[in-house]
């Protein structure tokens, strides 16, 4: 893991007491906003999933990921590389373009993989006709 992710602590050390995040409400706020942010669009959380693999062209991206237009994932990448969270490296002869994740991005991966288990789990729930309305022993725990 890189130095990123031991700074905003994925990994745990157990020498080390845990980092308590403010919990003030306005604090709570801004923190999820600007993670949201950060990872709003449609096309950019598949975007990093796939950089994670490793490095790619633009062909490539645009070859996974069929529904987007070139306009749209061009827009998209450029909003990743202003956040910090891929790079861009041209490369003169053969003339190419190539994405890659930044330490940012990679440190990230750990949430990007929690929302991906979540979305399975929701998406069996869902299949299997679970009322999402039914008070049921996850939902009640945090009451």
């Amino acid at each position: 893991m890189t130095e990123l992710a031991h700074e905003v602590e994925f990994i745990s050390d157990p020498e080390k007491p845990p980092y308590r995040f403010d919990s003030h409400p306005a604090l709570v706020q801004r923190s999820l906003h600007a993670g949201m942010s950060i990872f709003a669009g449609k096309w950019k959380l598949s975007i990093l999933w796939y950089l994670e693999q490793r490095p790619r062209r633009f062909g490539e991206l645009a070859s996974l990921l069929p529904e987007v237009t070139a306009k749209v994932l061009t827009y998209q990448l450029r909003e990743l590389e202003e956040a910090g969270l891929i790079s861009r490296t041209e490369t003169v002869s053969p003339r190419h373009t190539e994405y890659a994740l930044t330490d940012w991005g990679v440190a990230a991966m750990p949430v990007l993989q929690l929302l991906w288990q979540w979305g399975n789990w929701y998406l069996r729930r869902e299949a299997s006709g679970h009322d999402h309305c039914a008070a049921d022993e996850t939902s009640s725990s945090r009451l």
